[in-house]
């Protein structure tokens, strides 16, 4: 099973504000927040990390509310928060809102899922640079265009979106996209967190669950073509 992570960015807010907002989801949905030092194989291990005056929340491996609670916090702090999520280490994705609306939605390959949307439906998920500029003020079009792209899973070399991009069209192209985007990255290269873990619990996800998955570190090299699983169910 490929790598599945679901990250919040919140743009224009602090780590206390994001932490306030996201305990307020967790509250309103059966559970908590709380600061606690846990290890990032802990499923209920949250790290929320601020840079460039935007926050970062890394969620629990086994966190399926991800959008759920990004609209939420957008809605609750009146600001742009992109949803993303890496879905079995085949492709990246982003829905973004703003005040707690659907403004744009990516997904690079919107075929993926080939028995579970509708044809009508697949023109949303292109994903819309000048969107992300009209909320992003900082962010031009010409920056993350690019990005914005159907993957051609027939090429021989996948091509980077931009020629100082670390990653190509693949599922860790989404660092460079965040880096465009100013949101910082809570995670070192050996998977650990650079900021405070939280944990992290709903009615949807208990204390102590027990769903195993590998650290969010992405490989110097990969190449994976995407199958067809079923969406966000693991």
């Amino acid at each position: 099973m490929g790598m599945f992570l679901s990250i919040s960015g919140v743009i224009g807010k602090t780590e206390s504000e994001v932490a306030r907002s996201l305990a307020n989801y967790a509250a309103s949905a059966g559970g908590g927040l709380e600061k606690a030092t846990l290890p990032m194989e802990n499923d209920n291990c949250c790290v929320i990390a601020g840079a460039n005056g935007n926050t970062t929340i890394f969620n629990p491996y086994a966190y399926l509310e991800w959008d759920k609670s990004s609209e939420f916090i957008s809605r609750e702090l009146s600001t742009p928060v992109f949803s993303f999520h890496i879905h079995d280490g085949d492709l990246w994705m982003y829905t973004l809102f703003v005040n707690g609306e659907t403004v744009d939605q990516f997904n690079p390959i919107p075929d993926y899922w080939d028995d579970a949307i509708d044809e009508d439906e697949i023109p949303i998920w292109r994903g819309d640079a000048a969107a992300i500029s009209r909320h992003i003020p900082y962010v031009t079009s010409a920056e993350v265009e690019n990005y914005l792209v159907r993957w051609d899973l027939e090429a021989e070399q996948s091509p980077k979106a931009y020629p100082d991009d670390k990653y190509t069209q693949e599922d860790w192209q989404l660092l460079d996209f965040m880096n465009k985007l100013r949101l910082p990255y809570p995670l070192d290269d050996d998977g650990a967190p650079l900021s405070q873990t939280y944990k992290l619990w709903t009615k949807e996800l208990p204390l102590k669950s027990n769903v195993p998955q590998s650290a969010g570190v992405p490989p110097e090299t990969t190449g994976n073509k995407p199958g067809k699983p079923w969406w966000k169910l693991w």
